[in-house]
Order: structure tokens, then C-alpha cells, then sequence
């Protein structure tokens, strides 16, 4: 019994002795040190000439007959679309339209309350100001907004990611020159294209104007948005 014993705990022990130099053979490096990581990140921003205007007109009215506050509203919807299909250089689309009731401190309805909204798009400030002008005889401006076309802020995103990268490498180059290695490789990367940035032209509401047979056209400064990409990534110090 001790013999066949001392046999098993040898065997034991040249099973354990193999399984692990397959380990050290398998990792390929039983010396080598832990991996270094650096984590950072670049910007790349360009400053935008705004192309593309959006204006918001609308309607609201009160009526204590419902089906006459809904014909005046639909009648002067239908006006301001005819309006804005003579200009072509202008792009139109209905916005929300909502009904209410109005009550009084007894919960009783006394009246009602509906409006809705025409939005506007164009890349042309004197024909999207010239058509505002004219709708603002019977409905109001609610807001105006200048920014970056669609178009115009994926090319500019394009070129602001190739500057982006390359600024990036740029950077892991003198953060491993720094530490003292000899070389890196990118470990991960992401690039994220932000929402673009500009200054408010006018808060929503500010040129709301009273119904007029004659109302000058909005006066506008196109200004510019800040369109950014950002790399964030780290890399493996050689």
C-alpha cells in the first residue's frame, strides 16, 4: 500500500509539472511585464458659415363654437400654404395642430382653443424672409433659427475626422516618446460628431407680431456653428 501510494504521488506530480509548462508555452512570455496603456483623446472643430434657415409661423385663436374656430383655423392654414407653394425655393410642411377646452373656476368649458404650425426651410435667406414677410399678415413668426445644412455639415465632418486622426496618432507618438517606449499600437477608438453649436439667433417667441396687411420681412445675419469631431481611443506603450 505505501509503495502503490508513493507511485501515485509521483504520478500526481509530473501531471502537475507538465500542465504547467503548457501554461508558460501557451501565454508564449512567462518574463514578459504587464501591458501599458494610454488613454486620451483629440478635437478637431472648424467654425461654419450657417446655410440653412428654419422658421416656425403659426395660428392660434379662441372661439366658443368649435366647428367655427376650426374653420378659421383650416382657412388660414390653406391661405398660408398656397402662399408658400408660389415660392419654390421654399420648403413647407405642417407642424402640430391641437384643440383644447378653456374652463372657468367651475370646470365648466367656456371656450376653445386650437392652433397650428407651418414650418419653413430654404437655403435662400431673401426668398424664406420675403415669404415670412407675407405670412405675417395673417399668422405669427414663433421662431427663426439659421444653422448648417445637412450636406454641408457631413463634408465639413469628413475632413474633421481625416485631421482628427491624424492628430491623434500625432498625439500617441509624443505620449509614448514621453514615457520612454519604444512604440505603441491603437488598443481602441471611437469617434463621436457631436451635435454642431451656434450662437442663438433669437429665442423662440421674440418676433411674434400682430396681424398686419403690410409686415417687412425679418432682417437676418446668417452667422456660423461650430461643427467638432472628437477621437477618444488608447493605445499599448511597446
Amino acid at each position: 500500500m505505501r509503495r502503490r501510494g508513493s507511485v501515485l504521488a509521483l504520478m500526481l506530480g509530473l501531471l502537475g509539472a507538465v500542465a504547467s509548462t503548457g501554461v508558460a508555452r501557451a501565454d508564449g512570455c512567462d518574463r514578459c511585464g504587464p501591458q501599458h496603456r494610454a488613454r486620451f483623446q483629440v478635437e478637431s472643430t472648424r467654425d461654419v458659415e450657417n446655410d440653412w434657415i428654419t422658421a416656425t409661423v403659426g395660428i392660434t385663436a379662441e372661439d366658443a363654437n368649435p366647428a367655427a374656430l376650426a374653420d378659421r383655423i383650416n382657412k388660414d392654414m390653406a391661405w398660408a400654404l398656397e402662399q408658400a407653394r408660389a415660392e419654390s425655393k421654399v420648403k413647407a410642411k405642417s407642424g402640430g395642430y391641437s384643440t383644447f377646452p378653456v374652463h372657468d373656476d367651475a370646470g365648466r368649458i367656456r371656450r376653445w382653443q386650437a392652433s397650428q404650425q407651418l414650418v419653413l426651410e430654404s437655403s435662400d435667406s431673401a426668398a424664406i424672409t420675403r415669404l415670412v414677410g407675407a405670412l405675417q399678415a395673417r399668422l405669427q413668426l414663433q421662431s427663426f433659427e439659421v444653422s448648417v445644412s445637412e450636406e454641408l455639415r457631413r463634408k465639413v465632418q469628413e475632413e474633421l475626422v481625416t485631421q482628427a486622426l491624424t492628430a491623434f496618432r500625432a498625439r500617441a507618438a509624443l505620449v509614448a516618446k514621453g514615457l520612454g517606449a519604444s512604440g505603441f499600437s491603437l488598443d481602441d477608438v471611437s469617434i463621436e460628431t457631436g451635435p454642431q453649436w451656434q450662437p442663438p439667433m433669437m429665442m423662440r417667441g421674440e418676433m411674434a407680431m400682430a396681424k398686419s396687411d403690410s409686415v417687412a420681412p425679418p432682417a437676418v445675419q446668417a452667422g456660423t456653428s461650430r461643427v467638432a469631431v472628437t477621437v477618444n481611443g488608447s493605445i499599448v506603450l511597446d
